[in-house]
């Protein structure tokens, strides 16, 4: 068809080749149509086509050895990718190396059971597509992310994994122009690059209702350093906090401290200790608290551990709750009640993504936006409201 695209003069009434408005609209559908054809068929298409998640269907597609699957999932993500016209990608499209495979993974802190388990998962899923990986920890420094962004540029890796949200926005976003990134962040503050996300503010209201629900009026929230570099925090202390403020009478109190780099550099067990100190301070105050909400489980830890010291049982004299779900947490005294992240899939998924964008699967200016749900696993640690042992005396 010629001249498809014509100057808007065209269409003014009045010249002979004046279309009219059912005319244009068609033509309209017309080249959206084509345009969309053309576009290249991804794994998330698939998935989403299947109702089968990304990380199954990329390991269908890719006949992995070592997992297995039902045969109606194996049949209906093949019967999707045959009708999509799905085509798996070659590694070695768009001119790329045999030699550079090596991704790069930047958490805040590998001694964290939480990043750690994300940094395992990923290496996992890069073993199994042969890559290599370097490990870089920034301790929540802008500067070092930013270090580790020319070290990438410079080394030429193929992709690189962001297991929090950057706060070197502007310059991922850059780098992502020239290397494939993935970031692993939140639903309301993710940059415009691939990104696994999970809604940590409805996290929060999770955990809300559930100690509203067992009658805890006046709860404690307990966290480490909270700020622009910890959204993810903000975000589930919000969640808390605006549950609570829909029941009248209802309170959460607020106790937190910052660290350095340096502090988080040099101490392994710094949040347990962070969580035990201000749930110390706490207990020693006149107050109507009658449960803690941590804001992860290592926070948690440090809670349960100076209630117990300071006499108190869980969950008899106060309940107590966390975020992550570590491994850990089933086997913490009492067993910790924790929201559930699927921290494993969620890791996953983000090498999934990495690795069809390494080999050309998706256009840049296509972001890829996947999302996990949470569940609330309610364990031994939260019960329902009796007279705290303050109110007692």
């Amino acid at each position: 068809m010629q001249n498809r695209f014509r100057p808007a003069s065209f269409f003014r009434k009045g010249n002979p080749g004046h279309l009219t408005k059912t005319r244009l609209a068609v033509s309209f559908l017309f080249w959206r149509t084509t345009v969309n054809a053309k576009k290249k068929v991804t794994l998330e298409d698939v998935s989403r086509s299947a109702g089968v998640s990304l990380s199954s269907v990329s390991m269908i597609l890719n006949a992995r050895a070592d997992v297995s699957f039902s045969p109606e999932t194996v049949q209906k993500v093949r019967q999707a990718a045959k009708e999509l016209g799905y085509h798996a990608p070659s590694r070695l499209s768009k001119g790329r190396l045999p030699g550079r495979n090596v991704v790069f993974i930047v958490t805040p802190n590998i001694a964290n059971a939480y990043y750690s388990g994300l940094v395992q998962a990923i290496q996992q899923a890069a073993e199994e597509r042969s890559f290599s990986t370097l490990i870089f920890t920034t301790y929540r420094e802008a500067r070092k992310e930013e270090e580790v962004l020319d070290m990438a540029l410079a080394l030429g890796a193929a992709g690189m994994i962001f297991t929090l949200t950057p706060q070197s926005l502007r310059k991922v976003e850059k780098v992502n122009g020239k290397i494939p990134i993935v970031v692993m962040g939140d639903r309301n503050s993710s940059p415009k690059v691939d990104t696994v996300e999970l809604d940590n503010y409805s996290a929060g209201v999770l955990i809300g209702r559930h100690m509203l629900s067992l009658g805890h009026r006046h709860i404690a929230f307990i966290s480490a350093m909270m700020n622009a570099a910890n959204v993810i925090r903000l975000r589930r202390l919000q969640g808390v906090r605006d549950t609570y403020a829909e029941r009248p009478g209802c309170s959460v109190q607020v106790f937190t401290r910052d660290y350095t780099p340096h502090e988080e550099l040099n101490s392994i067990d710094l949040e347990q200790r962070i969580g035990y100190e201000l749930t110390a301070e706490c207990l020693k105050k006149k107050n109507r608290i009658s449960g803690f909400v941590a804001v992860n489980d290592f926070i948690a830890y440090g809670v349960l551990d100076a209630i117990a010291d300071k006499g108190f049982r869980v969950p008899e004299d106060y309940s107590v709750c966390g975020f992550n779900n570590l491994s850990s947490s089933r086997i913490s005294r009492v067993g910790l009640t924790t929201v559930e992240q699927q921290t494993e899939a969620r890791a996953r998924s983000a090498f999934d993504i990495l690795y069809e964008r390494i080999c050309g699967g998706n256009a840049v200016s296509d972001i890829t936006r996947m999302e996990y749900t949470h569940r609330l696993l309610e364990r031994r640690s939260t019960a329902p409201f009796r007279q705290s042992v303050q109110e007692k005396s």
